[in-house]
């Protein structure tokens, strides 16, 4: 049996796929359906947040996809390119879930900017620009300092609402959230790792509702080069008009 399991993961590996075991305690968490999204309920015994649980299924997922990379260089620099375009020269980068620090080595090299990066697990360490913390939390310390705050990772989210106004907050008047956003996070793909699942239409609206007044939906960019085998690929780029509390 353990041959067959290797032989199927060497095969799903050759096809840039990586097989993870299902934690034992997922059967048991809800999903919640609502306002055309689909959320993986993290409540413990109380009806609370299971923080803990969700940290270590976080902690777990990035170290077995460590060395694997959501984005890619030419869609990063792309958004560079249209950043620069409205005569945009960004000070300070937030880039939130990076796992490897793979998003904040292209920012830095095209802008020369400071460009920090968060990421839950403790392998942060490990990589440069980037620090451990939890991207749902603020930072006093960056409240209205960040030109730009890029993520394509909202959909790791417990409350993708909570975590939107956290990078909101951190935003400068004028300055702009960027989401990158493919099919596989559409309702269909929540799993533990991927709690939050919207479409690109619910996930506009989401914004909007989560945000208010504060913030407008800039454009929603076509990628220059999309994941093969996605309905679509898009940067979803937010302005911020004033400081989102």
């Amino acid at each position: 049996m353990q041959v067959l399991k290797n032989a199927i993961k060497s095969l799903a590996k050759s096809f840039g796929y990586q097989i993870v075991a299902i934690p034992a305690w997922s059967r048991s968490q809800g999903v919640v359906d609502k306002d055309g999204f689909r959320l993986v309920s993290w409540k413990g015994d109380n009806d609370s947040l299971d923080l803990r649980a969700y940290q270590a299924e976080q902690e777990k997922g990035n170290r077995a996809k460590i060395d694997q990379i959501w984005t890619n260089e030419g869609n990063l620099r792309s958004l560079c390119q249209w950043i620069e375009k409205r005569g945009f020269s960004p000070q300070l980068i937030l880039c939130h879930g990076t796992r490897n620090g793979f998003e904040q080595r292209v920012f830095h090299s095209h802008f020369n900017c400071e460009v920090i990066g968060t990421e839950i697990s403790s392998t942060a360490s490990q990589f440069p620009m980037t620090i451990q913390a939890d991207f749902h939390e603020r930072r006093p310390d960056w409240t209205s300092r960040a030109d730009l705050v890029y993520s394509n990772s909202l959909d790791h989210a417990y409350d993708p609402a909570k975590a939107l106004r956290a990078w909101a907050d951190s935003v400068r008047r004028g300055g702009f959230i960027v989401l990158e956003k493919a099919s596989d996070s559409d309702p269909h793909g929540i799993s533990d790792l991927d709690p939050f699942g919207i479409s690109l239409p619910n996930l506009l609206l989401f914004i909007l509702q989560t945000l208010g007044e504060r913030a407008s939906i800039r454009a929603v960019i076509d990628v220059p080069e999309p994941k093969a085998g996605m309905h679509y690929h898009k940067m979803v780029v937010v302005e911020i008009r004033e400081n989102a509390s």
